[in-house]
């Protein structure tokens, strides 16, 4: 697939999880190509799947090499397999000063098979496509393979990476790769097993647990999940009558999106599950509560969590963990299921007398929030997204404390509104959601969710007289659930 990208379409990650195989090396003409091609454990990567892959003989040293108008680009270690193609870059310019992925500002990245004849596209919405990024040192890129090969369109044995660098930093020039693909090796060393169990929560949510496919860097779980029709009706009964809107229509930059933001969260539910050995032992687990870092129950994963919609309504998931392997039988065990529940609550704050005089208020289910301090800070922000036409704003910052209420882990749909009646964006600064992450979140013996830090009031700019705070959703963890499924691993 050819996917040509400017410098502001890069996607820049703190962290990619690659799988590995073992491969041959080639170049199209104009490339000097190192003639050491042996496999080496000494692995660029510094993933632990890929480093697991890496001492099983799954990658490969490449040392390729372009140079064109002084700069030279290097392509030094590849790994593949059904998971993904991923590369190690490394670029200098011609006083031998390392190049980042900022300055990779034009490239050509697609897939061939091995006659070059065919492009491999995508066979469904979404694909990530190729993705750049830091990594240690040197550049990663990384193909998905998920979105380029279904039972219509197999994946083939021989493929080709075609690489094609147009401009690095304000140069021009030519810098191509051509690397050939074995997937032979890395496909003998893959298990699918299919298992196509299907449950359905008390709560409205269905299972289906497709598949675990066990590859040399990774292991992988497919799961479906789909609301029922009796749980989708609740769900939009409580929205007609509360005021919510599924739409943006009319809406436009200043309105009040709540109503929409609270339509869209209550429709949303989430999951967790834990896989068993046959002592018991929690092998690896995953916990969809995204924002509630302190809390989650994931156990060796390897990734973010990758799902995508089908056109039925039902949420395919993949999730990646770390390669699991001498297990005699596992066990998937459903742990909890979550729903998002409206509920109301209002905190009116006096700003001026704020530190001295603190606001405690609960909300129906018993949620219990200590609002201490309002400030303000100032920090840049890029007009329309242009990186060069920076603003400065300023963010109401109000330090706060809480207890969730028991089986509540999470609030959502926060909203703020001044003494003359204007409305704003409020965001409580969870781990993992914004970089500041000045919120603590824990969990007591009793298992009641504490949190203490900041909620931002969205470029309110100035400290007005009173601010009430209010939010609409909250997240209910379920523990009601009885879902096990054994998994059938033979020799």
């Amino acid at each position: 697939m050819e996917n040509r990208r400017k410098k502001k379409g890069l996607h820049i990650m703190k962290k990619l999880t690659i799988a590995a195989a073992g491969l041959t090396a080639a170049v199209s003409l104009g490339i000097f190509v190192s003639p050491t091609f042996a496999s080496y454990v000494n692995s660029l990567f510094n993933d632990k799947g890929i480093k697991t892959a890496a001492e099983n003989g799954f990658t490969q040293k490449l040392d390729m090499k372009a140079m064109d108008k002084g700069i030279t680009i290097e392509v030094k270690e590849i790994l593949a397999d059904p998971l993904q193609i991923a590369l190690i870059i490394d670029a200098k310019d011609k006083e031998g000063k390392k190049l980042t992925v900022d300055d990779l500002q034009e490239i050509e990245c697609f897939l061939t098979d091995k006659s070059e004849n065919k492009k491999f596209e995508r066979t469904d919405y979404p694909a990530t496509g190729w993705s750049f990024g830091p990594h240690d040192d040197y550049i990663i890129i990384t193909r998905e393979m998920n979105d380029l090969f279904n039972e219509q369109n197999p994946m083939p044995d021989d493929m080709f990476v075609h690489l094609n660098f147009h401009k690095i930093g304000n140069t021009e020039g030519k810098w191509q790769f051509k690397i050939p693909v074995d997937m032979k090796k890395a496909s003998a060393a893959t298990k699918l097993i299919s298992i196509n169990k299907e449950y359905t929560s008390l709560q409205g949510l269905s299972f289906n647990f497709k598949n675990i496919e066990f590859l040399p860097s990774a292991t992988r779980i497919t799961l479906e999940t789909k609301q029922t029709k009796e749980w989708k009706e609740k769900t939009q009964k409580i929205s007609k009558e509360r005021g919510f809107r599924d739409d943006l229509n009319n809406l436009k930059e200043g309105d009040d999106f709540t109503p929409f933001y609270a339509a869209h969260a209550l429709k949303s539910t989430g999951f967790a599950y834990q896989l068993l050995d046959e002592q018991g032992n929690v092998i690896v687990a995953r916990d969809n509560v995204l924002r509630q870092i302190g809390i989650q129950k994931n156990e060796n994963p390897i990734s973010g969590l990758g799902a995508k919609e089908l056109p039925d309504g039902s949420t395919k998931h993949f999730d990646l963990f770390l390669p699991i392997k001498d297990k005699k039988l596992l066990t998937l065990k459903l742990y909890a299921i979550y729903t998002n529940e409206v509920t109301d609550f209002q905190a009116r704050l006096n700003l001026a007398n704020l530190s001295k005089n603190p606001v405690t208020q609960k909300d129906t289910f018993g949620n219990t929030f200590t609002f201490k301090d309002f400030t303000l800070r100032e920090r840049d922000e890029y007009r329309q997204g242009n990186r060069k036409d920076i603003i400065k704003v300023k963010d109401g910052v109000i330090k706060f404390e809480a207890t969730l209420a028991k089986d509540i882990v999470d609030t959502d749909v926060w909203s703020a509104k001044d003494d003359t009646g204007k409305g704003y964006r409020a965001y409580p600064d969870y781990p993992g959601y914004w970089d500041d992450n000045k919120t603590v979140i824990t969990k007591d013996e009793n298992g009641l969710v504490h949190l203490s830090g900041e909620i931002y009031i969205n470029k309110i700019g100035h400290q007005p007289k009173e601010l009430t705070l209010s939010y609409h959703i909250v997240k209910k963890q379920h523990r009601d659930v009885d879902w096990k499924v054994d998994i059938p691993l033979g020799k």
